[in-house]
Formats: C-alpha cells, structure tokens, sequence
C-alpha cells in the first residue's frame, strides 16, 4: 500500500511537532540543571567554599547575579528592573560608600533619590549623617529639622531630631 502525499505530510507534521516539544522539554530541563548546579556553588560560596572571582564568574547573566553581588557588597542597582528596589539598593551603596570614607561620591548617589521614592526619608536621614560628618552642619541641620517635622512620632523624624538636638548641644 502506498501512502498519499497528504498522509506522509501529516506524519511528517506530527513528528516536527513532537520534535520540537521535546526539544524545548529538554532545553527546559537542561536550563534548570545548570541553575540548580549554580545555586548549589552560591551555597558553597555562602560556606567560604568557592572563591569570589569563581563565582562571580559563574553567576554572570543568571537569576543569581544581583544576589551574590549584594553579598559581596558591589552596586547592583543596575540588575535590578523595579525603580523602587533599585532606589533601595542605591541608597546600600550610598552607605557602603559613606562606611569607606567616599563621602562626596555617596552623596551623589543619595541626590538621585527623589521625594517620591519610598526610601526618601532614610536616604535624606543618611545624607544629613554624612554632612555632618564632612563639616556642613548648616545642611545637616535643615535636613534633621525637615525631617523631624514631617516624620514626627516615626523612627526617621526621632533620630533626626537626637542628630538635631546633638548639633545644638543639648
């Protein structure tokens, strides 16, 4: 029995389909393999297992980058796609920065942090710290006074208030 042009086309059809699934089954579980292989070596990393070049490395354009990044207190602002999480992170950065004595460089960071975002009030709260701290009290002190007023009762406005009252003295 011969077989028609349209019966050997449907198999052929079916067979590509098949092919193709099962291609893409593959792929996924093979994608899922290597990630579970990189999450064990993050874990190792976390233990002081794997060195911080290693991993680094292997992390690069996976789920896992901003993660070990974080840990390994590098900016990760740029992996991160939601505005305000990203806003929390540069405001991380600022502080890693402000903690290394890189005063002037934290500030522009903590400059790119607007009224609108949710970590306004500690990043304003941080950025009066490091005026303080670089001799510009005048400004540190308007930002304590701000901040003490419109955060009144809340954790940012009572310190900003103790900062406040520390510059006067009392």
């Amino acid at each position: 029995m011969i077989w028609s042009r349209e019966v050997l086309a449907g198999v052929l059809l079916i067979l590509v389909i098949a092919s193709a699934v099962g291609g893409l089954s593959y792929y996924r579980s093979y994608k899922a393999e290597k990630l579970d292989e990189i999450a064990y070596r993050v874990y190792l990393f976390e233990r002081g297992k794997v060195k911080e070049e290693e991993i680094l490395k292997l992390v690069e354009g996976t789920p896992y980058e901003a993660y070990v990044k974080a840990l390994t207190g590098r900016d990760v602002s740029d992996l991160i796609d939601d505005d305000q999480i990203r806003k929390l992170f540069l405001e991380k950065r600022a502080y890693e920065l402000y903690r290394e004595g890189r005063h002037e460089e934290a500030l522009k960071i903590l400059d790119t942090i607007k009224k609108e975002d949710f970590n306004y009030p500690s990043a304003q709260l941080l950025k009066a710290l490091i005026l303080e701290k670089v001799g510009k009290t005048k400004e540190a002190r308007a930002i304590y006074v701000k901040l003490s007023a419109e955060f009144k009762g809340t954790y940012i406005g009572k310190v900003a208030y103790a900062r406040f009252l520390h510059l006067e003295g009392r």
